[in-house]
């Protein structure tokens, strides 16, 4: 996997120590092991984007927010310049984009998967928290907790993420689709 701006393991590390955790907590709390923890915040090892999301949600902020630079607002973003993680073996990449309504909870995320390639099953996300999605091109095929949705190009869904999420691709192109995710009644206490 790779990464582009900041390191994302000084990244974990700095919000981690700010917020008193010892790496054996914040592998309770967000359910990566703590050898793990310690790969990525050493980069040795990058993160999934299944692993980080859990990382940035046990961290209590968004995976965008713990791949940008703290306290830059966005204005002009040129693709080569986007917050993103590419798991190249898995066939998944993050793109976020934070911006100075990222401060009120609205982060806008591009996912892009290979043919049959799957973020895995994430965790539920904070109450409070709203999802809109929207297929660019591909099949999608979209499980919030325990209901499949099939989705195509142009296909579009608002849903509360308060379950299980999984994005998989179901067709044998890429898949790509627009995420925007509105946090702003989800009560951030950062």
């Amino acid at each position: 996997m790779t990464h582009s701006g900041p390191d994302v393991g000084a990244q974990i590390r700095a919000r981690r120590q700010q917020q008193g955790l010892t790496l054996d907590a914040l592998a309770q709390s967000s359910g990566v092991s703590s050898a793990m923890l310690s790969e990525v915040e050493r980069s040795v090892k990058n993160p999934t984007v299944k692993l980080a999301w859990q990382i940035a949600r046990a961290l209590g902020c968004s995976l965008t927010e713990l791949l940008d630079e703290p306290g830059a607002p966005t204005r002009l973003v040129k693709a080569e310049q986007r917050r993103s993680l590419v798991d190249a073996e898995g066939g998944v990449q993050r793109h976020g984009v934070t911006t100075t309504l990222a401060r009120g909870g609205l982060e806008v995320v591009t996912y892009v998967l290979g043919p049959r390639a799957t973020t895995g099953e994430m965790p539920a996300n904070r109450a409070g928290v709203l999802e809109h999605l929207t297929v660019v091109r591909g099949r999608l095929r979209l499980t919030l907790g325990d209901e499949e949705i099939a989705l195509g190009a142009g296909d579009h869904i608002t849903y509360a993420p308060q379950f299980a999420v999984e994005y998989r691709n179901a067709g044998r192109g890429e898949l790509e689709f627009v995420l925007l995710s509105d946090g702003g009644a989800a009560g951030r206490e950062h």
